[in-house]
């Protein structure tokens, strides 16, 4: 049997309250919603009189405009479940090497034939792959039930749902860039995972406070040496962790570009280090980048102080 899709299932079915049942309730909030949105309508307007008037106007728009209000709404439909998916993974490998050591239950999984890498590759390939693809699916049933509960309400309404919207968008275009998007953020995220790990592996307790508290004391007395010297504030460690998660190749929904119009892009398009438009070519150029670089060797660093003390870790 190959130990790291056993080591991988084994970190999911102790997780899977985070891995599955989160996406799960957020796509029932999203549909809940929306049936909300439709009840509390009728309430107020028993013929839908209004919403067949907007259906229509909708209709006879331009099919350019409609293709690309489709299009950028399947992707920005992702944003609570990548919002969501962050604060997953980032828990997740905050307590992913310090729960076993927080039970007592280090030496039970250090006796099964599976290696301190093979354990931390698995933890590790669950949050870049597993996790995310997980929610991936989860946003893209949701995303089907949507449509065909909106196609149901147009058709009640006298329309033609495929003509309308249905036929105009292509979904798959959307969810393949979600995808590609959410891959592309797990290795643009390495270093944070690393230094999750580290903290995760040597934390007594409360590794939280741990994996927090010693980058803002850092960056605390950066800024205020720099200003002493100085008398100005420029690039410290707040900035870069800034410009680091301004340049995410993660799918955000903001203006489009500067011109103040309905869009999404990469990351927060507040930096011209690289190129915000949501193209495949765009998130790959932060992975072949300097950036990536000095993050993979960071990353590198992290994990293998993780994979050290994992090593070294008893039941105390």
């Amino acid at each position: 049997m190959n130990r790291l899709p056993a080591l991988i299932k084994r970190e999911f079915w102790e997780n899977k309250g985070a891995l599955r049942t989160t996406p799960v309730v957020i796509g029932g909030l999203y549909i809940v919603v929306l049936l909300m949105s439709i009840i509390t309508f009728q309430h107020f307007d028993n013929d839908f009189q209004s919403l067949k008037e907007a259906i229509a106007y909708l209709a006879q728009s331009d099919v350019e405009l409609r293709n690309k209000i489709i299009h950028q709404s399947t992707m920005i439909g992702s944003f609570l479940f990548s919002l969501v998916l962050a604060f997953v993974v980032f828990f997740y490998l905050l307590g992913s090497l310090y729960d076993d050591r927080k039970d007592r239950s280090i030496l039970f999984w250090k006796s099964l034939p599976a290696s301190d890498t093979l354990t931390l590759v698995s933890k590790l390939l669950t949050a870049m792959v597993v996790a995310p693809f997980i929610f991936w699916v989860i946003y893209v049933i949701t995303h089907i039930t949507i449509m065909l509960i909106s196609s149901i309400v147009v058709l009640a309404l006298g329309e033609n749902p495929w003509t309308l919207f249905l036929g105009i968008g292509n979904p798959f275009k959307g969810w393949s860039m979600v995808l590609v998007s959410y891959m592309c953020q797990s290795i643009w995220a390495l270093p944070l995972y690393g230094w999750l790990m580290l903290v995760s592996a040597f934390a007594p307790r409360i590794p939280l406070l741990f994996a927090t508290l010693p980058p803002v004391v850092f960056a605390v007395l950066q800024i205020w040496i720099e200003f002493l010297q100085t008398f100005t504030l420029k690039n410290n460690l707040f900035g870069v962790i800034g410009q680091w998660f301004a340049n995410s190749p993660l799918i955000i929904s903001a203006d489009d570009h500067g011109k103040n119009d309905f869009g999404v892009a990469l990351g927060i398009p507040v930096t011209s280090t690289f190129d915000h438009e949501v193209t495949v070519a765009n998130m790959l150029d932060r992975l072949f980048s300097s950036q990536m670089l000095i993050g993979l060797v960071m990353a590198t660093v992290f994990l293998a102080g993780a994979l050290w003390l994992r090593h070294r870790a008893t039941e105390s």
